[in-house]
């Protein structure tokens, strides 16, 4: 019996071939996409999210300047 592939053969090289051309991005999104999980499903306290809060000010007074 025979496995079927949700994705072909050629969308996996081509997703594989991006990966491998843009390694920054990749890297971008996925702390993106941990970020956002940790914030929406991990953090169990409001002094948590206040933790969180905290870094973005901090962060983003580097744009301010």
């Amino acid at each position: 019996m025979t496995k079927d592939l949700k994705t072909s053969p050629a969308q996996a090289r081509a997703r594989d071939k991006w990966k491998e051309k843009n390694k920054e991005k990749q890297k971008k999104y996925v702390s993106k996409s941990h970020a956002k999980k940790y914030i929406k499903d991990l953090v169990e306290s409001v002094e948590e999210l206040e933790e969180v809060q905290a870094w973005i000010e901090e962060r983003a007074k580097d744009f301010k300047d």
